[in-house]
């Protein structure tokens, strides 16, 4: 591969990168909860709202940069991620970091959208496999950074750290966007002025419908659903994703093409992401407070357990992609989440006398099989859309990841709360009997994620029976 390309398939991996180091903050929560004067249900709009703003701003960003090019919106992905990170950073309270975080969730939408759109062009369409293990693999190694460098930083110099410790990268990817992406391509000779216009009537009704749902989900289990914000927020949410679909019946540019919702690939890859990201986010949000509580382990102690997942993620997102060129899609995939969900489930009987062996050996099975079955997901969905459309299928897997994981937050985070309440009515008061309900709880939400998972490896399979081995597109997506 010539070193112009090579250049531009470093600035995708460091786009998956940038957008995956966010795990840091999973690690930070519980000083962030300290320092910010939080507490267990308010610091939870720190995850809320990056990834309720992502899911809603994604779309638009894949959309805009299949239309008018993907090299712009890396660049302004990868400018406006260097901006949020110092602004949160100098942050003074709880609502100012809240705020930030739009800005930051703009930014990591536009990274996720375009990134495995510039790394599916970089690579000749036989080895699709591989460019989305390497995409994959990518985004692995920032979570693996992420959760090494958080407990560091945090232990170390604070949770702002957390937050400044990525700005090197942005500027890098900034600096490889600008200067080499656009050499780094035979596409990339002129921007796409021509055309039809952008759907911009689409995209605000998907942001405004979106945000209207999750974050009214968000506030009924935490103000009541009675709550006056609640009761406009959901009714409005259907009202706004109903006109979403009739704009998209008419625009020349749809943001969410009508024909992709038609291909099978497309709908396997979605519905699947969904739910292993359902299923598995509870060890981002519940998993931290296990450590702490549970096993009274310090930040650098819980960054070493999800290192250990990332770690095992990265290697087997390579394996997997290198599979998927050889045995295809459909069979690494279901082994990815049947893995998955195992992992889960050997989580779930975890308790406060678990050493730390155990809970490496249980957490890096659930890094494998996600491994797995990101490197199948993305080269299914890659595989199975037109190259014009190639940031909107990026964009259409981050929103279905980060439907899953804003809805585990919700959910999974109410389940837990039901749970321990019930566990402790069962056990009586006293400090011994809120650990016990603890690890009660925990393990009743563990199982319930691994049950999603399992779930998910059965859509795989069976949706996906016919789509093992899918054509790949023979041409790839410009990157200017």
């Amino acid at each position: 591969m010539p070193w112009g390309k090579v250049l531009v398939a470093a600035a995708a991996g460091l786009g998956m990168f940038l957008a995956a180091l966010d795990i840091a903050v999973n690690v930070a929560l519980p000083s962030m909860t300290d320092d910010l004067d939080a507490d267990l249900q308010s610091i939870q709009w720190v995850i809320v709202v990056f990834i309720a703003a992502r899911a809603a701003l994604v779309m638009g960003a894949g959309s805009f940069a299949d239309r008018f090019g993907l090299r712009p919106v890396y660049i302004f992905g990868a400018a406006t991620y260097l901006a949020a990170m110092l602004l949160i950073a100098l942050s003074p309270n709880l609502q100012s970091v809240v705020g930030f975080r739009v800005l930051q969730a703009l930014a990591t939408g536009c990274l996720y959208a375009v990134s495995p759109a510039i790394a599916a062009s970089i690579f000749p369409s036989h080895r699709r496999g591989l460019s989305m293990g390497f995409t994959a693999g990518s985004q692995a190694l920032g979570m693996l950074a992420g959760t090494i460098g958080a407990g560091l930083l945090v232990g170390w110099l604070g949770w702002e750290w957390v937050f400044l410790g990525r700005m090197p990268f942005a500027v890098i990817a900034i600096v490889l966007g600008i200067w080499f992406m656009q050499k780094g391509s035979a596409d990339s000779d002129s921007e796409q002025t021509s055309g039809p216009a952008f759907d911009i009537a689409g995209a605000v009704t998907l942001v405004a419908g979106l945000l209207c749902l999750i974050i009214g989900l968000r506030m009924g289990r935490s103000a009541g659903w009675t709550s006056p914000a609640v009761l406009v927020m959901l009714p409005l949410a259907p009202l706004l994703l109903g006109t979403f679909w009739r704009v998209e019946l008419a625009a020349k540019w749809p943001v969410l093409p009508g024909h992709l919702l038609r291909t099978r690939g497309f709908t396997i890859s979605c519905l699947s992401m969904f739910l292993a990201h359902f299923g598995v986010f509870v060890i981002w949000f519940i998993f931290p407070f296990y450590m702490a509580d549970s096993l009274a382990r310090g930040p650098l102690t819980l960054g070493l357990m999800l290192a250990t997942m990332a770690f095992f993620n990265t290697g087997f997102s390579g394996v997997g992609g290198w599979l998927c060129d050889r045995a295809g899609t459909l069979p690494v995939g279901s082994v990815g989440l049947l893995l998955m969900a195992v992992g889960m489930f050997y989580m779930g009987f975890l308790d406060p006398t678990s050493d730390l062996g155990d809970v490496a050996l249980r957490i890096g099975i659930v890094g494998a099989g996600l491994g797995l079955f990101q490197a199948a997901v993305y080269s299914l969905m890659l595989g199975s859309v037109p190259s014009e459309r190639f940031g909107t299928a990026g964009a259409a897997l981050s929103l279905a990841q980060a439907c899953g994981t804003v809805l585990a937050v919700a959910v999974m985070g109410g389940v837990f709360g039901w749970r321990n309440d019930h566990h402790l009515a069962g056990l009586g008061s006293g400090a011994e009997t809120e650990g016990m309900a603890f690890t009660k709880a925990f393990k009743d939400v563990f199982l319930i994620g691994s049950s999603v998972g399992l779930l998910s490896a059965i859509v795989f399979l069976f949706g996906g029976w016919s789509l093992s081995r899918p054509s790949p597109t023979e041409s790839g997506a410009p990157i200017a």
